[in-house]
């Protein structure tokens, strides 16, 4: 038995017997939040009870630890464990905060200066010592808990080429960036990972990963776009590997750990919105991987969308549930989808809990050589966000929305093959659940999800025309492909940052290399001519009249085909045309899969000057759920992070936070004090540039 384990049995073992003697009975392993989405089963489930629906609303904020400078938004869902609250800084730096005081205790600065702070979590792992493990800016790093330091048996002094197993020559390296949005799981000596790779082409496959915990070696891998004669290879392209990319895992994983199986969610293939080059059904992209986490060999698989054209990743973590069917219970793992969908599958065999149809879809595409799958899975439980832009759902523009649909021959049906002429969406890219997936509360068996309900237009666009074109006012370029999320005046909306304040620490070149190569969950505009990203550049930085067309050395996309960007459907006034609500929660029965209730999620304070209130918001993050009957989350545009009733609903408390709480949180206890700590984007206007936030009642 290594030292490592001895480590580990000393700590559960003192764990359960803290656990008889806390006060209160509180279960000492949720005194913590150990990891990512709390465990190993990704149900951000606390068993706490210290803040429960009778006292909820006395809480208030306890302390703040706030950026420096100006970075990125901030989606990280803190760990607490040893008194230290471990969090992602928007500036990339990783800090260790007293889980009382919010007192710095430790910082670690990662090499690269690239900001790619569009990380949900980390992996943290008893050992001796404890230790982190965090990938920023292609670089893995295992880090020691205790001080900050990197560990320096692991790789090459604490570092790990993040490059290593995906077959991506040198030569491709500076186009075809590589980092994870999501942290991996720990199975005994194994750290499991995806990654995050470009949408757009060139592209590489997203394999799945597993590194010794102590070496740092690559010990096996699995090719999610499978090589010729691997299963799944007949699904797509002879060429596949070299030619496309994607289906990688960005969302998080689930694991089971007496079983050894590990349960992955893949994204769509690059690039996402055009598959003539791809024909087939294109395993394993969009499927729930469940793979031997001591080999990554398969054992089964769903895939949820077959040859995916409209960015309908898998981007939410899956959840470990045991459901009760036929008076037996069954271990379960459960995914929410974009779609709205709640899919659920037997752990061990893959069967579908739910009934799923693959029901016939429209197959006739104006694109060249596209060949849309002509079936999708959809499953018989209900789904908790509207599917597919119909007139009922119209609201107030209804007029409006019928007469441009006709005008301009727009599809509104939930699979229509994506064009030139247009498609609305509904649910769509950003719709659904996303990134912050489901709680469970496995004392109730109920699943808690929050879901974007707006529509987005569609287009796909000839580059060709775009290049030849080379339109080059700077306000025309920003508004057609950055307002939509950045906002007319620069400041943000609830879809991407303010842009006013942080531009200024970055040059030029830096500026035009993320335009060029995307900056998640920000798409690339790499079609654009180098003088046309040139502008933008010039437009955000207000420079103008100085500009010169400074650009990083980065060759152009030279595909046939790219879309419109991420944009929502909005009315003549602005605002999204459809009715509200625009963003719910929404409990369901894991037992049934029927619908317990559901709620708006945030307030568009436009609409509620027009007497309109419970609109509900887009959103983005996750909510946690607790033993006491608690659902905290942020997510909104409206800056709010609240409490709901489990049985009900209701909303029980709200606070007004200084910037956009994008992210999960978290919750601990420090003695008999019961902690809530969330991560908030910066906001200049309110003079925070992002941090954590924590509260507790008095």
């Amino acid at each position: 038995m290594t030292i490592s384990h001895i480590k580990q049995l000393f700590i559960g073992l003192s764990l359960a017997f803290l656990c008889a003697c806390s006060p209160d009975n509180q279960d000492a392993t949720s005194t913590t939040w150990p990891t990512f989405g709390h465990d190993v089963s990704n149900n951000k489930f606390s068993s706490l009870t210290y803040i429960d629906t009778s006292n909820v609303s006395r809480l208030q904020e306890i302390w703040r630890y706030g950026d420096t400078t100006e970075g990125g938004g901030i989606y990280f869902n803190p760990v607490m464990m040893d008194n230290r609250v471990i969090g992602l800084m928007p500036s990339n730096h990783l800090v260790a905060l007293d889980a009382g005081t919010g007192k710095l205790l430790w910082k670690f600065v990662p090499d690269s200066s690239i900001i790619s702070n569009w990380s949900k979590g980390l992996t943290y792992h008893p050992g001796n010592p404890d230790r982190i493990f965090l990938i920023s800016g292609g670089t893995l790093y295992a880090i020691n808990a205790e001080n900050g330091t990197v560990i320096g048996g692991f790789g090459n002094n604490g570092r790990v080429d993040f490059y290593e197993g995906l077959e991506v020559p040198d030569s491709m390296r500076a186009n075809v960036p590589v980092s994870s949005n999501a942290p991996g799981v720990v199975y005994n000596d194994l750290f499991i990972v995806g990654c995050k790779v470009p949408d757009e082409l060139p592209s590489t496959p997203g394999d799945i990963r597993a590194f010794n915990i102590n070496t740092g070696k690559l010990e096996w891998v699995f090719h999610v776009i499978p090589k010729p004669g691997e299963f799944g290879a007949e699904t797509w392209n002879t060429n596949a590997r070299t030619r496309n990319g994607g289906a990688n895992c960005w969302a998080g994983m689930a694991l089971d750990e007496k079983r050894g199986i590990v349960f992955i969610p893949t994204a769509s293939p690059s690039f996402d919105f055009y598959g003539a080059d791809r024909p087939g059904q294109n395993l394993f992209a969009n499927c729930l991987l469940a793979l031997n986490a001591k080999t990554g060999k398969h054992i089964w698989h769903f895939q949820t969308t077959h040859h995916d054209l409209w960015d309908r990743d898998n981007g939410s973590p899956p959840n470990l549930v045991t459901i009760k069917r036929n008076g037996k219970e069954i271990d379960a793992v459960a995914l929410v989808t974009k779609m709205g969908y709640l899919f659920m599958f037997n752990r061990e065999t893959g069967e579908s809990l739910f009934g799923v149809n693959e029901v016939p879809v429209d197959t006739l595409s104006s694109m060249p050589g596209e060949k849309p799958w002509p079936t999708q899975p959809i499953p018989v439980n209900p789904p908790f966000a509207r599917q597919g832009y119909k007139e009922k759902f119209f609201g107030r523009s209804s007029e409006w929305i019928k007469e441009e649909i006709s005008k301009n021959k727009y599809k509104t049906g939930i699979y229509e093959p994506p064009s030139m002429e247009g498609s609305i969406l509904l649910p769509t890219a950003h719709g659904g659940s996303n990134w912050g997936g489901a709680a469970v509360n496995p004392e109730t068996n109920r699943l808690f999800v929050n879901s974007t309900d707006i529509p987005m237009i569609l287009k796909l666009t000839d580059l060709k025309k775009i290049r030849a074109d080379n339109q080059l006012n700077p306000e025309i370029l920003y508004r057609t492909y950055c307002s939509n999320c950045h906002g007319a005046d620069k400041k943000g909306t609830g879809v991407g940052p303010d842009l006013t304040g942080r531009v200024k620490k970055y040059k030029n070149t830096q500026m035009a290399s993320i335009l060029q190569k995307g900056a998640a969950p920000m798409p690339s505009f790499g079609f654009l001519s180098p003088e046309q990203i040139a502008s933008i550049v010039a437009y955000v930085k207000d420079t103008v009249k100085q500009q010169s067309f400074e650009t990083a050395n980065i060759p152009q996309n030279n595909e046939p085909y790219g879309f419109n960007g991420y944009s929502f459907y909005l009315d003549p006034q602005g605002h999204h045309a459809i009715a509200p609500p625009f963003g719910t929660m929404t409990a369901i029965d894991l037992n049934t899969g029927n619908i317990v209730w559901q709620v708006p999620l945030g307030e568009d304070p436009q609409f509620k000057k027009m007497g309109i209130p419970n609109s509900g918001m887009f959103n983005r993050g996750g909510g946690i759920a607790t033993a006491s009957g608690l659902i905290f989350i942020g997510a909104t545009g409206d800056n709010m992070l609240r409490a709901f009733d489990q049985k009900t609903g209701k909303v029980l408390w709200e606070y007004q936070l200084p910037g956009m709480a994008s992210s999960i949180p978290s919750t601990y206890a420090v003695g008999n004090k019961q902690y809530v700590v969330v991560s908030v984007n910066g906001e200049q206007k309110n003079n925070f540039k992002g941090g954590y936030i924590a509260f507790a009642t008095p």
